[in-house]
């Protein structure tokens, strides 16, 4: 009887440690690019507050410690993913031997890296989401970037190797940009592949939005497959230029969600230290280890985000992302990802500036809209149809949800034009920036 215990409690302990490793597949991802400090005297006080302050914005992620990363052993690694894995939270562990752009590939170091967090306490080793090795790498760098991927990938599957890739305005034209993609993405070694796509696209260079924003969000997914994709969003930028508002918070948060993807990163959660020489404006934390205003604006699109728009994102499919009108980017849009009376979901919405994605799980014949303003300015009354007689429920707006999922019934009117039915309600204010999502059956 002891050992058929034994037994069980193992096959139970495998089972839970596969299923936590693939976690990033069931929860929506939110994470940090500079992650809350660890203190390198182990003040537990000042690690517990740090640690609390992400895990109170909704911080599942870290990505790695890049401006905190201690001396070049496994030390502050250890304590790093002790600290996550009591706050519900996964690491990207980061190594100082992990060159990946250098000529000469080292089996030695990756195979030293692999041992040493393959045999950590099981604790610690669940908290491991993967290896960071870095990101924004040119495409002359790949053979190299992807020989160490498919080295961690063999040898730890169970552990993501992240990279995350380049955006497309740092290429000559749209072509380049996709060999560059296809590179990276698409190798014929399943060994090379990654297991996510990562990229960051910073669309406010100043107050206009880059006009191939869309373009790349769509341009990844596409290449991505069915592999989950994860952005990144811009909080902090040059004191040369203006500090990143509410408003480009919001749309860099939300408007990725429309064509399906499945986490999201800032850069930065802490402010870049100074003596880096970047000059940048405080990001959700400052130098100091304080709350800033943007760390109050970010808490609460990752609430809405962990409870709302991320669990129909994750158990639905996206099937369809449409623009009402190329405003207010003023990007050149395909006319196929301009919405269309034929759409068989949602056959008008009567305002340009907005964007829908359309999310529904095939076992079932409920859909759902998720409607994202893109301007800076709220829009009110806006009248949506959608084909068939239909029920409408919306969640709370992305504004206004305080932990409360009640759904509000919308009225809806029906109308035949004598071949078909349409439903036609009404939201009455998306702020700008801002996002609603209604359920449709």
């Amino acid at each position: 009887m002891k050992f058929k215990l034994v037994i069980l409690v193992l096959i139970s302990s495998l089972t839970y440690q596969k299923g936590y490793s693939q976690w990033y597949k069931s929860k929506f991802v939110i994470g940090s690019f500079a992650d809350p400090r660890v203190s390198r005297d182990n003040n537990r006080v000042k690690d517990s507050v740090s640690f609390a302050l992400a895990k109170g914005a909704s911080i599942n992620l870290l990505s790695g410690p890049q401006f905190y990363n201690g001396g070049q052993d496994f030390s502050l690694m250890d304590k790093t993913l002790d600290l996550a894995s009591k706050n519900d939270m996964h690491v990207m562990v980061i190594d100082s031997k992990l060159s990946v752009t250098n000529a000469n590939f080292s089996t030695d170091d990756a195979q030293k890296i692999i041992s040493h967090f393959k045999n950590i306490d099981p604790k610690r080793r669940a908290a491991i989401g993967g290896y960071n090795f870095g990101g924004e790498f040119p495409l002359n760098k790949s053979a190299q970037v992807k020989k160490w991927q498919g080295y961690f990938n063999s040898n730890d599957p169970e552990k993501v190797a992240f990279v995350y890739l380049l955006p497309n305005y740092g290429f000559p034209s749209r072509a380049a940009y996709e060999t560059y993609l296809d590179t990276y993405l698409n190798d014929t070694n399943p060994n090379n592949k990654s297991d996510v796509v990562a990229y960051d696209y910073y669309p406010f260079t100043n107050s206009t939005i880059l006009t191939s924003y869309f373009y790349n969000i769509s341009i990844i997914k596409k290449k991505a497959g069915n592999r989950p994709v994860w952005y990144y969003i811009q909080s902090t930028t040059k004191k040369t230029v203006p500090d990143i508002t509410d408003y480009q918070l919001k749309f860099m948060a939300y408007c990725p969600l429309a064509y399906g993807s499945k986490g999201a990163i800032y850069y930065t959660y802490e402010s870049i230290p100074d003596s880096y020489g970047l000059n940048y404006h405080d990001a959700l934390i400052n130098p100091y280890g304080n709350v800033t205003k943007k760390y109050y604006t970010a808490k609460t699109i990752n609430y809405y985000l962990s409870y709302v728009a991320g669990p129909i994102i994750m158990a639905n499919s996206c099937i369809g992302t449409y623009h009402v009108s190329r405003k207010p980017t003023n990007e050149n849009i395909p006319s196929a990802n301009i919405l269309s009376r034929r759409n068989k979901y949602v056959s008008s919405i009567d305002n340009e500036n907005v964007l829908v994605g359309i999310f529904k799980n095939s076992n079932s014949s409920k859909y759902y809209l998720m409607l994202i303003n893109k301007s800076e300015n709220d829009i009110s009354n806006v009248q949506i149809s959608v084909p068939g007689s239909k029920s409408i429920n919306a969640f709370p707006g992305s504004e206004s949800y305080h932990g409360s999922m009640k759904m509000t019934s919308l009225a809806a009117t029906v109308s035949n034009n004598g071949k078909s039915k349409s439903s036609t309600f009404a939201i009455d204010k998306i702020p700008g920036g801002e996002m609603t999502v209604v359920a449709i059956n």
